[in-house]
């Protein structure tokens, strides 16, 4: 496509196929100036007609026969025929001829009138040359074969039919030929500088299309980029979602064991150490000391039930989260109002995930808030997303400059991992708010527990059994 450019600087044609492009498109471009440059000989024309009557009066009706019955005619049929659709393959012929017809016009002129009336009419010429080779917007071997015709038949009247005396001859010839000289100079710069735009949009429209490709093939390897992308985030979150998943079965498997061996052996030990006091009998200080190992046995027993429970609380599994924050909000050391009214069942790792943020916000309300501090939670569904708020109004701090903790960071993830996001604001003496939303509609849509434990029944201790 550069390389078209090189036939530009010498002769006026493209190779290849570039030619017949050039001329639908110059064709498109010139048509409206062509038809102008036709209205504006039309009124000269006719204009110049008054004219006649003052400089020939004698041969002015002949004079009129070229201008009104010839030329005005055939030029505004002309007009008229560019707006058809059989003007455009013809078009640079018919106005060249309109372009010659116009010059001999005057050419007879001079013919018909005396000769120092035709010297007058030799003015119009000079008129005619750069119209054609400019206005009319003929290409430059159109435009000048036309003007050639216009010299041949000013010569042969200036010589033969109309004698003119040598020094005006070599006169009128000079301007003539002069005009012709600037006319041809400047068609020719005017089509190349036309053919040589018409290239470099061919140039750009070809850069904008390998451009439009290339974007396409970005945006394609974009799209794929963020499919993958896409694909890689769905793994992440699934992948967390079962590490959470794995984590809480963990911890209710161990909650088991320790409910039904540990605590279980206990108990049993407890029960023995009762009725070796029993048999102590008369024996004061073994029965003393057997009342004492019984009440170890049951402290014992009791702690390892709060840690078992502390590990998964067999309430979450058996009666949902709003018993189970009621029952986390009446161990607290700070006073902690639970407004959870309402809330059904959610798929267990659902209810982990809030159950165990909320407990980790409350036990940081507890050290850090103060002891004048009061807590206060809230759940609510609205709009297929799950919402819990833990706020105390106690000491705060400065959430922007501090950072956050691990235990955020525990519970960022913990949300994360069901698609689900934690938000924490404090300030310094205007108390903390943690809050979080996890989306509920695609979990119910897996499939959403009983208002029961999930397979097993609880015992009367209120824990689920072994596996």
């Amino acid at each position: 496509m550069r390389a078209a450019v090189f036939p530009v600087l010498g002769r006026l044609r493209f190779a290849d196929n570039l030619e017949p492009s050039f001329t639908r498109h110059r064709l498109e471009q010139s048509l409206p100036f062509a038809r102008f440059a036709l209205l504006l000989a039309l009124l000269l024309y006719a204009l110049f007609g008054i004219l006649d009557f003052y400089i020939v009066p004698v041969g002015a009706r002949w004079i009129w026969v070229i201008r009104y019955v010839i030329f005005c005619p055939v030029a505004l049929a002309v007009f008229g025929f560019t707006f058809t659709r059989w003007f455009r393959p013809v078009m640079q012929p018919v106005l060249a001829g309109v372009a010659a017809l116009a010059g001999l016009g005057i050419v007879a002129m001079i013919a018909i009138a005396h000769p120092a009336a035709g010297y007058l009419y030799y003015a119009g010429l000079l008129l005619v040359v750069p119209w054609a080779y400019t206005l009319l917007q003929l290409r430059f071997s159109y435009a000048t074969w036309a003007c050639l015709a216009i010299i041949a038949g000013y010569e042969i009247v200036a010589v033969l039919l109309q004698p003119t005396p040598v020094h005006i001859l070599v006169n009128n010839n000079f301007f003539f030929l002069s005009a012709v000289i600037i006319g041809m100079v400047a068609g020719y710069t005017i089509e190349r500088g036309l053919r040589s735009d018409f290239l470099q949009r061919r140039v750009i429209e070809a850069q904008r299309a390998e451009l439009t490709v290339h974007n396409a093939q970005l945006d394609s390897a974009l799209q794929e980029s963020l499919d993958g992308l896409r694909r890689q985030a769905g793994e992440l979150q699934a992948s967390r979602a079962r590490i959470v998943a794995a984590a809480d079965s963990e911890r209710r498997r161990i909650e088991r064991n320790l409910h039904d061996g540990a605590q279980q052996h206990l108990t049993a030990l407890a029960i023995k150490l009762r009725l070796a006091a029993e048999l102590a009998g008369q024996d004061g200080a073994l029965a003393r000391n057997l009342a004492e190992l019984r009440g170890e046995v049951g402290d014992a027993a009791r702690e390892l039930r709060d840690l078992a429970h502390g590990i998964y609380p067999p309430l979450l599994a058996e009666s949902g989260l709003p018993a189970a924050l009621a029952a986390a909000a009446s161990r607290s050391t700070l006073p902690t109002a639970v407004d959870a009214a309402a809330l059904g069942r959610y798929p267990p790792e659902v209810e982990a995930t809030v159950y165990f943020c909320c407990l980790e916000a409350i036990q940081n309300a507890c050290k850090h808030a103060g002891d004048e501090a009061a807590i206060t939670l809230c759940l609510r569904e609205d709009a297929g997303t799950l919402t819990f708020g833990v706020t105390d109004d106690g000491r705060g701090f400065d959430a922007q400059g501090r950072g956050l903790g691990a235990g955020f960071l525990n519970m960022a993830d913990r949300l994360g991992a069901l698609g689900g996001s934690l938000k924490v604001e404090s300030a310094p003496h205007r108390g903390t708010t943690v809050s979080g939303t996890i989306p509920v509609n695609a979990a119910r849509a897996a499939g959403e527990p009983s208002a029961a434990l999930e397979p097993g029944a609880a015992d009367d201790h209120g824990a689920p059994p072994a596996g």
